[in-house]
């Protein structure tokens, strides 16, 4: 199978009944972004407002799944991080890390080997303190019997 059929397997055609108002609006986009049709104006526009409803969860995400495949943080970061509305900063850390600011959510780090942190901004010490990101969740701890409470 070529690329193009597994392009096109990924692909799903819909059908949208829009006002006019809206087509003459997507149009006036393709001519001024000269894009080449109609379809590719609002695949853009569509992934464009989509990206606003990213949460940080959704990005990393997004990152790491690029990560597998593409191996470059840097690479990745520029597909996944640059241009996305509500990522306000990246910076190209020592050995290939990448930190960026989510806006109104602070700032995440992602490693070569996709270990995702973000940073605590409560903490008071020297340094910055990443904590991972998504938090792990803590083991349930099983309730000791009375038992082991008595010391002899």
């Amino acid at each position: 199978m070529s690329d193009d059929g597994a392009e096109e397997s990924l692909m799903i055609r819909k059908v949208y009944v829009l006002p006019r108002e809206l087509v003459d609006r997507i149009s006036a986009f393709q001519t001024d972004k000269k894009l080449p049709s109609e379809v590719e104006a609002v695949r853009r526009l569509l992934d464009e407002a989509l990206k606003y409803r990213d949460t940080p969860e959704l990005i990393i995400e997004r990152f790491k799944e690029r990560l597998k495949t593409d191996g470059m943080p840097s690479s990745v970061a520029r597909d996944v991080l640059v241009g996305h509305p509500l990522v306000t900063q990246i910076k190209f850390e020592e050995r290939d890390e990448i930190s960026f600011t989510i806006k109104a959510e602070g700032d995440f780090l992602i490693t070569p080997k996709g270990k995702s942190f973000r940073r605590d901004e409560q903490y008071q010490g020297y340094g910055d303190q990443w904590d991972p990101f998504p938090p792990v969740p803590k083991a349930i701890s099983k309730p000791s019997s009375l038992d082991d409470d008595i010391p002899f």
